[in-house]
């Protein structure tokens, strides 16, 4: 009789797991890196987290309230300069650049990601 292999897990199955991980982790800052407030944070995304390849890069999550969160998105002028502040000059450009070029997603993508943060609970 024939063992059966382990069932690799989907891509669903993992992505879900790194949006859990790396939300926890965004938000274990504790106040919203715009404004300072504590109430209401959220993990946020300058590049649509659509975009796979950028969903969890540092570069692109940020701790936001509510408020900053909802302005940020409403007001895009406003969002660039604040998201350039709090990221480092030239951080929206460079985002711009990276979520143009083409990359398909593979397993590994998001086995590394659960990997790296599943250490920093560790520590």
């Amino acid at each position: 009789m024939k063992s059966k292999k382990p069932k690799k897990p989907k891509k669903t199955t993992l992505r879900n797991k790194c949006d859990k991980l790396v939300g926890i982790e965004v938000r274990k800052l504790g106040k919203c890196e715009i404004c300072g407030k504590t109430e209401e944070l959220q993990w946020c995304h300058f590049i649509s987290r659509g975009v796979i390849k950028l969903r969890y890069h540092k570069k692109n999550n940020a701790c936001l309230c509510a408020g900053c969160h909802f302005k940020g998105h409403s007001n895009p002028k406003w969002f660039v300069i604040m998201w350039d502040k709090i990221k480092g000059p030239g951080t929206t450009m460079w985002l711009y650049r990276e979520s143009n070029k083409l990359k398909p997603i593979e397993i590994k993508f998001y086995e590394d990601i659960i990997e790296e943060y599943e250490k920093l609970e560790m520590e």
